[in-house]
């Protein structure tokens, strides 16, 4: 399959399921695939462009865990500690809860929207509420003990959010920036917020009724700390320097987030899996609005992100089983043809 065949492919598959969005290739630094397509506000005809921003959701979670475990490993929090010892608010859960668990998925605590009966009287979950909806949340049944099975919950990263505000004096949004972003070269990530101004917001899309494309506001619900990033694709493309060059961290904290849970694929901030007979380290987020995706193959420096304005659907695993037979077929060594520049 030449590189226009995967071009094409992508360009019906997206143009059929009325997905928009941008996708990016790397390999070794160097682009070998860009492709853009819908628009980043439809009623307004606006294109997407390098500068166009997007809601990450869960994809913020990889760089909030990076920011704690800065603290852990400058020695302001103990991974080992329970949770209420630096936030109060979550002193009711259960008394075998650490911070490790939270960063795994393994904490068994109840979930905001996890939680039906929570809802019913707790939405919205507005940022400002936070810390009265997690003292309110310590009153219903944990899923399981700590560390005995595992579960994806937003309220695990949103709690960690809450101990680097505790830890630090700092509001999260502030921490992130000095000690994540900009060290990172992330120059134009945000931690988003409620009325928050941001340039080239991307709107973000849902599927009406009879299957059409209309805008829709973002959910803040819960998303302090494991949801809440805007930014660019070259901002999403960090994660790849972070962990190829081991940044931020100490060598040792980087080996103890890419293990993953004897439970589950979690490591802590991102899954780690096998792909091409190969590891494959990921995280990706979707709620209102949005679809967004971050692929690493360490073992090739070979990158995928997908950001996209539209949530609905898989295409984030439908693309990316596009990619993986381009460039890898049934090897494991990727088959390079370069394809650069946006259409």
């Amino acid at each position: 399959m030449s590189s226009l065949d995967l071009r094409q492919r992508i360009a019906d598959y997206t143009a059929e399921n009325r997905i928009g969005g941008v996708l990016r290739i790397t390999l070794q630094d160097r682009i070998i695939h860009a492709q853009s397509f819908g628009l980043a506000d439809r009623e307004a005809g606006i294109p997407f462009t390098e500068d166009s921003r997007f809601s990450f959701y869960s994809l913020s979670k990889p760089f909030c865990a990076m920011g704690l475990l800065k603290l852990c490993d400058a020695g302001g929090i103990s991974l080992d500690a329970h949770p209420g010892t630096y936030v109060p608010e979550a002193g009711g859960f259960d008394s075998r809860l650490t911070v490790r668990h939270l960063l795994h998925h393994v904490s068994g605590i109840p979930d905001f929207e996890q939680t039906p009966e929570f809802c019913k009287t707790h939405l919205p979950g507005s940022t400002h509420l936070v810390r009265k909806h997690l003292a309110e949340l310590t009153a219903f049944p944990s899923r399981f003990a700590p560390g005995e099975g595992a579960m994806y919950a937003n309220v695990n990263f949103v709690i960690a959010a809450l101990i680097i505000e505790n830890a630090t004096g700092l509001s999260y949004a502030d921490y992130m920036k000095r000690e994540v972003f900009i060290p990172l070269g992330m120059e134009t990530a945000v931690v988003d917020r409620e009325g928050l101004e941001i340039p080239h917001r991307v709107q973000g899309y849902a599927l009406s009724p009879e299957g059409l494309p209309q805008p829709v506001e973002k959910s803040y619900d819960w998303m302090f700390g494991a949801g809440d990033i805007v930014g660019r694709i070259e901002d999403a493309y960090a994660l790849n320097h972070a962990v190829k060059h081991r940044l931020l961290l100490r060598e040792d904290t980087w080996k103890m987030i890419l293990t993953p849970h004897p439970n589950n694929k979690m490591g802590m901030g991102c899954t780690v899996s096998r792909w091409a007979e190969k590891t494959r380290i990921t995280h990706n987020g979707g709620h209102t609005g949005f679809r967004t995706l971050h692929v690493h193959i360490p073992e090739d420096d070979f990158d995928i992100i997908l950001l996209s304005n539209s949530g609905w659907g898989d295409a984030r695993s439908d693309i990316t089983a596009m990619i993986r037979e381009h460039y890898y077929g049934s090897g494991s060594e990727p088959r390079i043809a370069m394809d650069t520049g946006y259409i």
